[in-house]
């Protein structure tokens, strides 16, 4: 994309309102240092002796212990023989995306275990994989790959880490062909609670690890890397548009007659922005006028914000510039339905009658994630997933609300909490609505794991007993969606 549309997109961007960005973790306040138990300081201490020969980096914050940021897989295995070993409370952080507190953080009595470090992106010799960090951000991974003319199924916004999005589950620009992040995974790197290295793929003695881990999150260990399958990439049709707020009820149902008709096509995809009726329609081949987005041609006058034939890289560009940095406090969740016209209307008018309630400051987003039924399918085929997939049409919802002032939080809690249960409830009465949850955009109190199904839980159940029989996931990892809850 040339400088001059770059530049011109970016600033038609700049007036919609920003996504959640690595900075809205809460950040805990205070211009004195927390006191440190002397078992929390001693660990740091073993650390620092332990990696000093390395170089890797100890540092002491307000908020953790320390922070401990190893350099590589051996490095990640001492540090977790130590947490074991001196029984101390951490968390682990990829590119810190998820902004749940307690998820990617932990409070003065535990260490932050960074991957920040772990942050290369290797490609094969034969351009079909490529070995990628979990502290990546996805912008530097197609960086590093889109030059070579291939991609992986990675993130669909740069700043976001690999790490978090790869065990969630992972939406991409190339979905509905391919499937979830998960699906193209060729082998993971994991550190198990005993500290010992593993390599598991879908034919070797750790099969059962490989499977757990497309699902299965961060119950079994720490993955230090990802092999992930690559695919031939080359230019993109991409129509970025606004309608106005009178085209919402029309514009929500042309969202639902593409996932019937449009969404046939595997080359198309459709991203819903964080504002109103805007929308950006790609086509992974460069062409004019998809006919797989007719239903949003047929809308009638929209608002230009970009339209070019691009890389996965001017993407980025458009995708990216939506993020903000910021002490800005974030909560939301997640639920699935099968795609219904007067559902997507309905639910959205919930949500705006809720948020109406909000306290001056705060701000709600909604933005319906349109699945086609070859996601589960095409999961299936590449081996199978734990998620317990529908194969049908449907919508993950991703809403949030954002807030600065700590003392909005429980009545924004509560307005959340109504969103879930009215739009939860609305599905249900229509007889649409479906089990999973969407582990990337659910909230801290939604159960994910048994959204999976019973028989998946069981499974993962079973594999986290067998490479960690001690509970060093489950007892010391400060908080995700864990076993431990179920």
């Amino acid at each position: 994309m040339p400088t001059s549309i770059r530049n011109a997109v970016l600033t038609a961007l700049s007036v919609l309102p920003a996504v959640r960005s690595a900075a809205h973790i809460p950040v805990r306040g205070g211009d004195t240092a927390a006191p440190v138990l002397r078992s929390q300081q001693d660990t740091c201490n073993q650390l620092k002796q332990a990696l000093t020969g390395a170089n890797a980096t100890i540092s002491k914050t307000r908020t953790t212990a320390c922070i401990v940021s190893p350099k590589n897989t051996q490095e990640v295995s001492t540090v977790v023989k130590i947490l074991s070993q001196t029984q101390t409370k951490f968390a682990i952080r990829s590119g810190g995306h998820n902004y749940i507190p307690g998820f990617a953080s932990v409070n003065e009595s535990g260490v932050l275990v960074s991957l920040s470090n772990l942050n290369t992106t290797v490609l094969s010799t034969d351009k079909k994989s490529a070995k990628i960090g979990p502290g990546n951000r996805w912008l530097a991974v197609y960086q590093a790959l889109v030059p070579q003319g291939v991609t992986v199924v990675g993130g669909r916004v740069g700043p976001v880490g690999v790490g978090g999005l790869m065990l969630g589950g992972g939406l991409s620009y190339f979905a509905t062909q391919r499937g979830l992040a998960l699906d193209n995974v060729k082998s993971y790197e994991v550190v198990l609670a005993n500290g010992s290295i593993v390599t598991a793929t879908a034919t070797n003695q750790y099969s059962d690890l490989y499977k757990g881990l497309r699902g299965g999150g961060s119950n079994f260990g720490i993955v230090t890397n990802y092999e992930l399958y690559t695919y031939p990439v080359g230019q993109f049709s991409v129509d970025a548009r606004a309608y106005s707020t009178n085209q919402t009820d029309a514009f929500l149902r042309a969202v639902a007659e593409y996932q019937q008709e449009g969404q046939l096509d595997p080359l198309s995809s459709i991203q819903l922005l964080a504002t109103g009726p805007t929308i950006m329609l790609l086509y992974n081949e460069a062409v004019q006028s998809a006919k797989a987005f007719d239903a949003f041609y047929n809308l009638g006058s929209y608002t230009p914000i970009a339209a070019f034939n691009g890389s996965l890289l001017d993407i980025m560009a458009l995708t990216g510039s939506r993020f903000s940095t910021g002490n800005i406090s974030t909560y939301g969740e997640t639920f699935t339905h099968k795609v219904d016209a007067d559902l997507n209307i309905d639910l959205y008018n919930i949500f705006v009658e809720e948020i109406a309630n909000l306290p001056t400051g705060a701000s709600g987003v909604w933005v319906p994630n349109p699945i086609a039924a070859s996601v589960a399918t095409v999961g299936k085929q590449y081996g199978g997933n734990l998620l317990g997939l529908q194969e049908v049409p449907q919508q993950w919802y991703e809403w949030f609300i954002t807030w600065t002032d700590s003392t909005q939080e429980q009545t924004i809690r509560d307005i959340s909490q109504r969103i879930t249960q009215r739009c939860t409830a609305a599905t249900e009465a229509k007889d649409a609505d479906l089990p999973y949850l969407f582990t990337n955009t659910a909230g801290i109190k939604q159960n994910v794991l048994s959204s999976f199904g019973a028989d998946n839980v069981n499974t993962i159940k079973a594999i986290a007993a067998k490479y960690d029989p001690g509970q060093v996931f489950q007892k010391l990892q400060n908080d995700g969606f864990l076993i431990r809850k179920l």
